[in-house]
């Protein structure tokens, strides 16, 4: 079973084979729109009816005629979710799923990131793939013209301001859901209530997961499978595996962004899942004789097996900013390296929102044209002075970094609120800045996406940046950290929205207030840098 409607439906057939590839190896394959989209009736609540819905569908497939009484599930992104949450009901005749690049959390990682709005995945996929097929469900024939009209203008949308009053959909009567949305920004009871990780002692089917490195909810991807192998424990009958690909959310292939990752990262997970529903609904072939965990390396472009997310051979390493407090741009002194916090200056650079940082590349969601996604050059933005670089010098030995990277930043600002944002970044032989994973934190939720605390202006607070998790190897030469003062505005909300700076007043740069950014150096015994190093046949990994 999948679904999702019809522009999911779009999507799924671009990465997956057609439903009659599966339906001549033996299958019956039914897709399913969700509640109030397309060809289903009701009202469309994003998340809110999924679960009951999807185990009500299982039970029903289950009774079709030349079927044997079993159901497997697959889909991914949002119909990846509702296979969660439908297994989290306990249908009797779910055998297995198979949950593909989709999230744990619909705030944290998919509608929120570090209390930030995920400006341009929302944007971009509640306009022409939510709203404009609801108008046109309902034959508003006004509403899906002003949508139709709009559903190609990225990145102008973003700059839509104030987010609360959106006119595209206020104006045309579309999508209340998304201002909701606005209006819980806490990881409140809105959102806990629908959270697949709040369900994870409630799964207990065996479950095929799989995603990218460069996909906008690897980090919930890599959560839901941890999460529930370690609940499932040696029990055959909760069977958890994991791949994990260089793949944007879509499409999955060999060639993303700037880098070819070569033959072995082309797409063959029909064949896998295949193999598993094989398993699981015939009793054929063997999937416990998998490996639990299978990675691809970037940098060396190879797929390594592993025991466990993550891995268990892996050891955390800290690296540590350095700098004469000239760590601005490409240009200056900054310097990422093992050793020790030194007594050194801070660095300090302005924060401008109105002319912000842009994203090139990186984790976002859903069409590679309207949101930043993928491995692409960085030294467009890390010319500017506003964007802190810290690079290694070049590497004696090759360092495998395979876990999640997570920045501890010790930095003042003196406005009442800012964002924060980390990237990891290789650098080629060629010279080339590659991203690998960012992450970001919105000031007020430092500690705690739930309550949210103030800072205090000009004092120095301590920020845990989880900066995502990857699989690369840097081969002998180097690598660094890039410090953007904030994540660019289409694809982040700019935290003065919300702080001290009047609403509504657009994108002209001379009427948002700048502000003075400054990181200081870490206490000597505090890292800057965490990642898990991992030791590899034939290399050595530091």
């Amino acid at each position: 079973m999948s679904g999702g409607g019809e522009a999911e439906a779009v999507a799924q057939q671009i990465t997956y084979q057609h439903p009659a590839w599966y339906a001549r190896r033996g299958y019956i394959v039914v897709s399913q729109d969700p509640r109030g989209r397309f060809a289903s009736d009701g009202e469309f609540r994003p998340y809110r009816d999924e679960a009951e819905d999807t185990a009500d569908t299982v039970a029903w497939a289950a009774g079709l005629p030349e079927g044997n009484g079993k159901v497997a599930t697959y889909g991914f992104s949002y119909p990846g979710a509702n296979q969660l949450l439908g297994a989290a009901e306990g249908p009797e005749a779910l055998a297995c799923i198979a949950p593909g690049f989709t999230g744990s959390d619909f705030y944290d990682g998919w509608t929120y990131v570090g209390g930030a709005f995920n400006l341009a995945f929302v944007v971009s996929w509640v306009e022409p793939l939510l709203a404009l097929p609801d108008a046109l469900k309902k034959g508003d024939l006004q509403a899906s013209i002003a949508l139709a009209s709009q559903a190609t203008n990225f990145p102008g949308l973003y700059w839509t301001q104030p987010l609360e009053s959106f006119p595209l959909f206020k104006d045309n009567d579309v999508a209340p859901y998304f201002f909701e949305w606005l209006e819980h920004d806490t990881r409140d009871e809105y959102w806990q209530s629908i959270s697949i990780r709040t369900r994870y002692d409630r799964i207990g089917v065996p479950a095929l997961h799989f995603g990218g490195w460069y996909d906008s909810f690897v980090e919930g991807t890599l959560e839901n499978y941890a999460a529930l192998a370690a609940r499932a424990g040696a029990d055959p009958t909760r069977l958890q595996r994991l791949v994990i690909g260089p793949w944007l959310h879509i499409p999955w292939a060999q060639h993303t962004g700037v880098r070819n990752f070569g033959d072995d990262a082309r797409n063959r997970l029909d064949e896998l899942q295949l193999e598993w529903f094989d398993y699981w609904l015939k009793g054929e072939g063997d999937v416990e004789s998998w490996p639990a965990v299978r990675l691809f390396t970037m940098g060396e472009n190879r797929w390594h097996d592993h025991d466990a997310w993550p891995p268990s051979n892996a050891r955390v390493e800290e690296w540590h900013l350095h700098s004469s407090g000239r760590a601005t741009s490409l240009s200056g002194d900054g310097v990422l390296s093992r050793e020790g916090p030194a007594d050194e200056p801070p660095d300090v650079f302005v924060y401008n929102p109105g002319w912000p940082v842009p994203s090139f590349g990186g984790r976002s969601c859903c069409i590679a044209e309207v949101a930043p996604m993928g491995p692409l050059e960085q030294r467009f933005v890390e010319i500017r002075n506003d964007v802190l670089v810290y690079s290694t010098p070049v590497l004696e030995q090759d360092v495998e970094v395979t876990g999640t990277v997570e920045l501890v930043l010790f930095a003042a600002t003196d406005a009442v609120d800012t964002d924060w944002t980390a990237k990891l970044v290789d650098v080629d032989q060629g010279g080339h800045a590659i991203n690998l994973c960012d992450g970001i934190v919105r000031a007020r939720y430092r500690e705690s996406l739930e309550h949210p605390t103030p800072i205090e202006r000009n004092r120095v607070h301590e920020y845990r940046i989880r900066v995502g998790s990857t699989s690369n190897l840097f081969p002998a030469r180097g690598l660094e950290q890039q410090l953007p003062d904030v994540r660019h505005q289409p694809e982040q909300r700019p935290a003065e929205r919300r702080g001290d700076a009047p609403a509504g007043e657009g994108r002209d740069a001379g009427r948002l207030p700048r502000r003075r950014q400054t990181v200081a150096p870490a206490p000597a015994d505090r890292p800057a840098l965490e990642s898990r190093a991992r030791k590899g046949p034939g290399k050595g990994a530091r």
